[in-house]
């Protein structure tokens, strides 16, 4: 039987486009994602494809959002804040990242703000 998780993959997607939101993969951010990526339920062509995200900029608008399921929306969101956090320097494009992130998983000020709070992002 398969570990195979589209959602694990999506997510991953969703955290590297939010390392990338600044232009640029710092080395902490390129070791926490390898980090996670190694620890993921992948299959070996789902990490490599993950790896390789790391080394050309994905975009939030090459990101499947619509397929995350919503139970798993606010979690990802709050890893995002925390993928953003990794290189200490909360840039203004990946505010504006966050914002757009937001709107695309359809989290609510009140609940974004909660998160927002618990990650100091």
């Amino acid at each position: 039987m398969s570990d195979h998780n589209p959602q694990v993959l999506l997510a991953l997607e969703v955290w590297i486009a939010a390392a990338w939101a600044d232009g640029v993969i710092t080395e902490a951010e390129e070791a926490g994602m390898k980090a996670v990526i190694n620890i993921a339920k992948l299959s070996d062509e789902e990490r490599a494809t993950a790896v390789g995200w790391l080394g050309k900029k994905v975009e939030l608008d090459d990101v499947n959002v619509s397929q995350i399921p919503t139970a798993e929306r606010v979690n990802i969101f709050a890893a995002a804040l925390g993928v953003v956090a990794m290189d200490e320097e909360v840039a203004a494009a990946e505010r504006i990242f966050l914002e757009r992130l937001q709107i695309a998983l359809q989290i609510d000020d009140a609940t974004a703000s909660s998160i927002r709070k618990r990650s100091g992002v």
